[in-house]
């Protein structure tokens, strides 16, 4: 039995509102007519892809495949690349225009309205996900709605008794990947809660809706870059967070914002959830959820074993840890070359593997140049034809080339931003190319940018966490005893940072609506915000800290062309 299924059908919820969208309460009975609609067209035993913007319609989606007894395909992104790579895994795609035009064109007279008899068994409804795997290429990852169920009903005793009657819950993470299914799309319909199914990935989309009491879905990369209006927002009750650990600066910070600890969700898409955690100290150990056991193998890598992960089986993370006597662990980072970049899990391999697909490249690694760095670097080796287009484009042209060519396969978050290209990639005596060697290719040569700890980015909107460094030279002699940043140097900041994000031009022919309100000391952690016009082309920039601190804005107008050669990108 599905609870899930069981709850839509049952007569008594028809009229409970499900949804909100474009300040309209969407109730079960409409949903569930839509996924009838939708399921009456689709032919039964096949593989169907989805991938929608609207949580709305991804339900009924997903829904209606699961109903006609097919499989739910549920890639990582739209880009057409990587649907090309997954291609013979489904045998047809729905994505919101798509799902549209089949309802609007359903055949009213040949629904069923009577579907209590087609509520389908959970172990039969499979969700495939694409992770990024240690070999490069997307790994399916099979979950289904029994499991999904079974994690909701461990973790439903821990947030449930939080959320008072009306409680909404307002999503800002993808309900494409497992996290976001989970709380957005079955949590919401089990526990008879209502959720936004419009797409917001950024808090200025929900600030406006926030209301005391609601449920907050959210990542590691959206919670370093809170909005300034936050700390004047209604109080949420709970906070979710799961793609990656927090740091405990950023866990004070949004419980000084918004009023709440942030609740930290630890596991993957082949485990689901594993632990939580509320960061009130440093190295605050995971708990692990309630029944999920916990050991570690003879490499000191993370095992665990629950009924929504395996069922009787153990299952072998490649996460080290220390396990506590009272359960409770911290972990070490990982074992294989899977890093997290803006809460992503992104694959050095697969960035490689794809990168020396290019005509251009003989041979690349993929690396993060400093640990506390979230922009992505590589070492490449170039062909011949990719060394005449680099001594023709520079460095920066050449890394956007190359960059443009792999976003037909990756996301954003694993695009690099960081290129050296080289002769022969830097090996050991034992010929291996140890990680020091590559890191060292990118140490510091006098052009100092500040660490970037987090970046999140939407069109041609991007915000950076900027760390910076009392030792950096821009600080020395400006002033003796009481160092800020230079005003030319944060001109000179956005423009790198701005073409770094977009490939814009780092030439600027005029700067206008500069203001200068506070002075950036080393001590403050900055939040860069930047906008791109490139019809211009222009970029807006602001300076903040602390969430509110208005330190610098300002307008700067670029150079169509641009042919320098250093490096941010």
């Amino acid at each position: 039995m599905s609870v899930f299924f069981s709850n839509l059908n049952a007569p008594t919820n028809q009229e409970t509102p499900l949804f909100f969208e474009n300040e309209k309460v969407i109730d079960v009975a409409r949903v569930q007519t839509d996924i009838g609609k939708l399921s009456s067209m689709l032919d039964a035993g096949s593989r169907i892809s989805i991938y929608c913007q609207s949580t709305r319609l991804f339900m009924i989606a997903l829904a209606a495949v699961w109903r006609s007894g097919s499989s739910a395909i549920l890639p990582a992104t739209d880009r057409a690349g990587y649907l090309d790579e997954i291609g013979q895994q489904f045998d047809c795609h729905l994505d919101d225009a798509r799902i549209i035009e089949l309802l609007g064109n359903a055949d009213e007279n040949a629904l069923n309205h009577d579907q209590s008899d087609q509520i389908p068994d959970a172990a039969s409804c499979a969700a495939i996900f694409f992770t990024s795997g240690s070999s490069g290429a997307p790994k399916p990852i099979t979950k289904t709605l029994a499991q999904i169920e079974d994690e909701i009903a461990t973790q439903s005793p821990l947030w449930g008794p939080l959320l008072k009657e009306g409680a909404r819950i307002i999503g800002l993470v993808s309900h494409q990947h497992i996290y976001g299914l989970i709380f957005r799309v079955i949590w919401p319909v089990m526990n008879r809660q209502i959720t936004r199914a419009e797409p917001a990935p950024f808090w200025d989309m929900v600030l406006s809706e926030l209301r005391d009491g609601d449920m907050l879905v959210t990542s590691p990369a959206q919670l370093k870059n809170l909005h300034p209006d936050l700390i004047h927002a209604p109080r949420p009750a709970i906070i979710l967070s799961s793609g990656g650990p927090l740091d405990l600066p950023t866990a004070k910070t949004v419980t000084k914002a918004l009023g709440v600890c942030p609740t930290e969700i630890y596991g993957s898409t082949e485990t689901g959830g594993i632990a939580w955690r509320q960061q009130h100290d440093e190295n605050t150990p995971w708990k692990p959820l309630p029944g999920l056991e916990a050991g570690l193998n003879e490499d000191g890598c993370l095992r665990v074993r629950a009924r929504h992960v395996a069922g009787d089986d153990w299952y072998q993370t490649q996460d080290r840890a220390i396990i506590h006597t009272d359960d409770s662990f911290v972990l070490k980072g990982r074992a294989d070359r899977v890093v997290k970049i803006e809460g992503k899990r992104v694959s050095l391999v697969a960035v490689e593997e794809h990168l020396r697909q290019s005509e251009l490249i003989e041979d690349a690694v993929a690396l993060l140049a400093q640990d506390n760095d979230q922009r992505l670097a590589v070492v490449a080796v170039l062909t011949l034809k990719g060394q005449a287009e680099l001594d023709k484009r520079g460095r920066f042209r050449m890394g956007r080339l190359l960059r443009r060519d792999l976003a037909r396969f990756e996301d954003d978050a694993a695009l690099p931003q960081r290129w050296r290209f080289v002769e022969a990639l830097p090996t050991d005596s034992q010929g291996k190319k140890p990680l020091h060697l590559l890191r060292a290719l990118f140490a510091d040569t006098g052009n100092e940018l500040p660490t970037v700890s987090a970046q999140t980015r939407d069109g041609n909107s991007v915000s950076m966490t900027l760390k910076l460094n009392a030792d950096m030279t821009c600080f020395k002699g400006h002033f003796p005893g009481q160092p800020i940043l230079p005003g030319v140097i944060q001109l000179h900041w956005a423009a790198l940072f701005g073409a770094s994000a977009f490939g814009s031009s780092r030439k600027v022919c005029e700067v206008s609506q500069l203001k200068f309100r506070k002075p950036i000391t080393p001590a403050d952690i900055i939040t860069l915000e930047i906008e791109y016009d490139p019809s211009v082309p222009r970029l807006k920039f602001r300076y903040q800290s602390d969430g509110a601190d208005l330190h610098s804005s300002g307008t700067l107008k670029l150079q169509p062309q641009d042919i320098a050669q250093d490096d941010v990108a």
